[in-house]
């Protein structure tokens, strides 16, 4: 019986390759932002507030984090752990960005720092675009 030989350099390889560069750049330069306005939802990095272990309170916050990583898992870098592909999932997060809708207004009321400027919506933007043609 033959084995079957992958061609070396196959489309998966070279879409990793893909990956690993868009994870540079992440890492580099959209992470850190991520990291103040996201991380408490969409990451493993949970900073709880101190009004948390208010009954009722506790089991909202946690909700809200459940259902954040159903969508979007920023915990592994680049790609995301999600629902759907990375193209997908750059189309989200530019609307997200767009309509102001992340983050929730109730967390900005008790985090005034984690709403993104316009200077770090353009960095995030930029990335999205170089990220996008990297993969056509």
């Amino acid at each position: 019986m033959k084995k079957e030989v992958k061609p070396v350099g196959s489309a998966n390889d070279e879409l990793k390759q893909k990956y690993i560069q868009i994870n540079k750049l992440y890492i580099k330069t959209v992470k850190p932002i991520f990291k103040k306005s996201c991380f408490d939802c969409h990451g493993n990095t949970t900073n709880y507030p101190w009004y948390y272990k208010i009954p009722g309170v506790k089991q909202l916050i946690d909700h809200d984090i459940e259902e954040s990583k159903k969508h979007l898992d920023f915990s592994k870098d680049f790609p995301f752990v999600s629902h759907e592909t990375p193209l997908k999932d750059f189309e989200a997060i530019e609307k997200t960005m767009k309509d102001g809708s992340m983050p929730p207004l109730r967390y900005r009321i008790m985090h005034g720092d984690s709403k993104i400027t316009e200077d770090e919506m353009k960095q995030v933007e930029k990335w999205i675009k170089e990220s996008r043609e990297i993969l056509k």
